[in-house]
């Protein structure tokens, strides 16, 4: 029996996803909204501003934020900024936030209003 030619596939993967993360971070093409942390077009984001939680503002503030994020400083959500969709605390499952609000989780039974998110 051979060597094993995917042995070490995974690292290398791995190595290369890091390098693209780097550099899409060095890049200006894209910008995360200081408001809600979502990855949008830079240009689009300081002209129309959040399509997601509907923040404007300038240049500065899309710096600071990334420098928040470059040192790991959480930003943290404003009370009345959410996505339009969002993660099932108990099982995981992506869900409409409206709708998990409203009945819970539809594979697990998790209640929102038991939890409080």
């Amino acid at each position: 029996m051979g060597i094993d030619p995917t042995l070490g596939i995974g690292d290398k993967i791995l190595d290369y996803a890091e390098v693209e993360k780097k550099r899409l971070d060095k890049s200006n093409y894209h910008a995360a909204c200081p408001s809600c942390g979502k990855r949008q077009l830079r240009s689009n984001l300081l002209e129309s501003g959040c399509f997601i939680c509907g923040w404007s503002g300038g240049a500065e503030e899309v710096e600071l934020a990334k420098a928040r994020k470059s040192f790991s400083i959480s930003m943290g959500l404003d009370e009345g900024c959410e996505g339009y969709k969002t993660r099932c605390p108990s099982c995981g499952a992506s869900l409409i936030t409206e709708e998990f609000r409203a009945r819970g989780c539809y594979i697990c039974g998790c209640n929102k209003k038991i939890i409080n998110l």
